[in-house]
């Protein structure tokens, strides 16, 4: 999710667009004419047959994570009976996030009243539904489940991802390096890091990690301008993006670069210096639960 807001001195607007961020996959597919039959289906069976489809297209092969192999059986048993799967179900996400992974970060592959697990996993690779995300080198953890269907057949749960982990420590330097590059490709000056709008953007993005929410305007209603200003800072004209879920630098730019809104924020011709905050909360038990709280106050100092 990432958000936006940009406070005028002399007019003193905020202005807020709020999108959703797309960084997960998810694929459903159900395989057809599937005629194996047995009683109880052994998740393990899936597991060597998916990473044998790794292994022979050369990709490295996947480690079993207990919690989300128990994430994996709780879909399917949800599955078996007959609560049905969509993307973003409450139930799926609730089982993910009780696994102590963030939902939108772990790919979820079905294979639906199918068969054996060879012919699951062949499927799973090759179908256009499912096969970009099976191939996946980014993720390398995995947990299977499976359920038997009333027809004789089985439904299979994947899912993969990785464990939440923290931004290298470089992450401040690393978010401004990356948003100069963006500017320098519109012949933009290159912004400079103000200690006053570093202080504010760290408190803003701590408060909403430890607050759970993410939103321009805080519980007790300060906005940007006001945050800014509460260090100290003294500015004509402050402009604020927010992100949360985004693991790395990289990702957290690349998901304003792909908001119109936000691309024009970094962009902006007045802007000369910003402060960057980040927040990472490695069991994040919320309802926002994004496990990586992003703020990045771009400014304008008095003259």
């Amino acid at each position: 999710m990432i958000r936006i807001a940009q406070i005028d001195r002399l007019s003193q607007f905020v202005r807020l667009v709020r999108r959703g961020a797309a960084i997960a996959a998810l694929a459903l597919w159900p395989i057809v004419g599937a005629t194996a039959a047995f009683a109880q289906p052994d998740s393990r069976d899936l597991l060597r047959a998916f990473n044998k489809e790794r292994e022979s297209r050369r990709l490295p092969q996947l480690t079993q994570d207990p919690r989300l192999a128990r994430a994996a059986d709780r879909i399917a048993r949800a599955i078996g009976q007959g609560q049905g799967v969509e993307r973003g179900d409450n139930a799926e996400c609730a089982a993910i996030d009780d696994a102590g992974f963030p939902c939108p970060g772990v790919i979820r592959l079905y294979a639906l009243n199918g068969g054996e697990a060879d012919q699951a996993a062949r499927f799973l690779f090759e179908s256009r539904k499912t096969g970009p995300s099976a191939l996946t080198v980014e993720h390398r953890h995995i947990g299977v489940g499976g359920v038997s269907t009333p027809g004789g057949g089985v439904s299979w749960v994947v899912l993969i991802g990785q464990p939440p982990a923290p931004a290298p420590r470089s992450w401040r330097r690393d978010v401004l390096a990356e948003i100069n590059a963006f500017r320098r490709q519109y012949g933009l000056i290159p912004l400079t890091l103000a200690p006053l709008l570093n202080e504010a953007a760290q408190r803003h993005a701590d408060d909403m990690a430890y607050n759970d929410y993410v939103a321009h305007l805080t519980p007790d209603g300060r906005d940007p301008g006001a945050r800014a200003s509460a260090t100290g800072y003294q500015w004509a004209l402050i402009v604020e993006n927010l992100a949360n879920g985004q693991p790395t630098p990289a990702e957290a730019v690349d998901a304003w670069k792909k908001s119109d809104s936000h691309r024009r924020a970094m962009l902006n011709r007045q802007v000369t210096e910003a402060g960057i905050g980040y927040r990472f909360i490695q069991n994040d038990r919320g309802a926002v639960r994004s496990f990586h709280y992003w703020a990045l106050s771009m400014g304008l100092p008095q003259s």
